[in-house]
């Protein structure tokens, strides 16, 4: 019996660790990620169709990654070699930094970095079920997130002090990021994993494989309006985000011509406070509010992030304001992005309702950084604000036009 508990005390211990420290560790790569696109527009003279490429790279590599996942998902045996491997691969490119100097190198590691940190997600959560409660294990998960965003506002400043410094540190700063995230895999390889049984695996054809996800997509969305209306005004609401964002580089560089340590500020400093201190607040008025108006102030806060960047160049507080409003915004998405599925399954498996919130990002994410790129050619970046902000504007309206499910009305969903 001594036994036994010391094992179970060993495996919670573990388990708590490798989630905190693996959270943290890899966080620095996380910030750098996020300055990617004003390196390469302020360092490297990327081009805007680079640049779209890049931010076209977050959705696209989510989609791919749902194949990976759900493939993996179909064998549990392979649950731990998913997560080391994946955490291993998506960390290799940035150790190999020195040895390739183009633009096109970095944006294929961050495709690399995107694609494996995301399909090993579903392995990871799996590995936190079985080794821990339900009510501490959410806590958990919760409070490490806050604390590597927390650390992420801190990591974010000292980058852009130092690129300040001289701009050729970036390769330094991503080979130490990677080798520092490399230590978190590490702590994820120590955690104890007991066998369980499964039953037989189906095989699937390969052409099964790539078309059955988006039948049943399409076919829920046909029976299920409610949600359908929901993902269009979502859909409207991230296409505004993904032109503005695709713009950003050249409207900083161009436009502003802020400084490394500026927007460094802005975009981690004040994306990250407001982030932190809002994300608590988001998900007590989950329990309290019904989907629809959270859904539509939420998409009006983003509506407002380019509404500030126009007045960024009259002075440069609008661009803090802006953020920290991003900020608030990013952490009202994420809990409604994430808990939607759920609330609109009711008793059924949410796990489908889930899977096409990660097909739209993924669509979206093809197409818009794109079009915002080429617009702001032809144009330049301060009409393609003006677009995002109105695309954002007409998905707020949109949550207006479309009825909410029953069990969103609840004052609390289901977990």
């Amino acid at each position: 019996m001594t036994f036994y508990s010391d094992n179970a005390k060993r495996k919670t211990f573990l388990t708590r660790m490798a989630l905190l420290g693996s959270s943290l560790l890899s966080e620095p790569l996380t910030v750098l990620l996020c300055l990617l696109p004003f390196i390469l527009a302020k360092d490297l003279k990327a081009s805007a169709w680079q640049i779209s490429l890049l931010v076209s790279l977050r959705p696209i590599m989510s989609l791919v990654s749902f194949y990976w996942s759900s493939l993996l998902g179909r064998r549990p045996h392979l649950l731990r070699a998913n997560l080391i491997v994946s955490g291993i691969l998506a960390r290799l490119p940035f150790l190999l930094i020195f040895f390739f100097h183009s633009t096109g190198y970095l944006i294929f590691a961050a495709a690399t970095h995107i694609l494996f940190s995301r399909a090993g997600i579903p392995a990871w959560m799996e590995m936190l079920k079985r080794n821990l409660p339900k009510e501490p294990r959410e806590r958990l998960f919760s409070f490490s997130w806050m604390l590597a965003y927390a650390e992420g506002v801190g990591v974010g400043f000292a980058m852009g002090f130092l690129l300040d410094v001289d701009s050729g540190y970036w390769r330094y700063l991503f080979f130490a990021s990677g080798l520092i995230g490399l230590l978190g895999v590490f702590l994820q390889y120590r955690v104890p994993l007991e066998p369980v049984e499964c039953a037989p695996i189906e095989k699937l054809g390969f052409w099964q494989m790539i078309v059955q996800p988006w039948k049943d997509s399409f076919h829920l969305m046909r029976t299920r309006p409610d949600f359908a209306r929901f993902q269009w005004a979502f859909m409207w609401g991230g296409a505004g985000i993904m032109l503005v964002i695709a713009v950003l580089p050249f409207y900083f560089v161009k436009t502003l011509a802020i400084s490394h340590s500026t927007f460094s500020t802005a975009r981690a400093v004040c994306m990250g406070i407001g982030v932190v201190l809002t994300s608590n607040v988001w998900g007590k008025a989950l329990s309290r509010y019904k989907l629809t108006p959270l859904t539509s102030f939420v998409i009006l806060l983003f509506a407002l992030f380019p509404a500030c960047l126009l007045l960024a160049p009259f002075h440069i507080s609008w661009l803090y304001a802006a953020y920290i409003l991003y900020g608030i915004a990013q952490g009202g998405s994420h809990i409604v992005w994430h808990l939607s599925g759920p609330l609109f399954a009711g008793q059924q498996d949410s796990s489908f309702y889930s899977g096409i919130n990660v097909v739209m990002v993924g669509l979206r994410g093809m197409i818009f950084p794109f079009i915002g790129s080429l617009l702001a050619s032809l144009v330049g970046p301060a009409p393609v604000l003006c677009l995002g902000m109105l695309c954002c504007l007409s998905g707020a309206l949109m949550t207006r036009f479309f009825v909410v499910p029953k069990e969103a009305s609840l004052k609390k969903p289901e977990s």
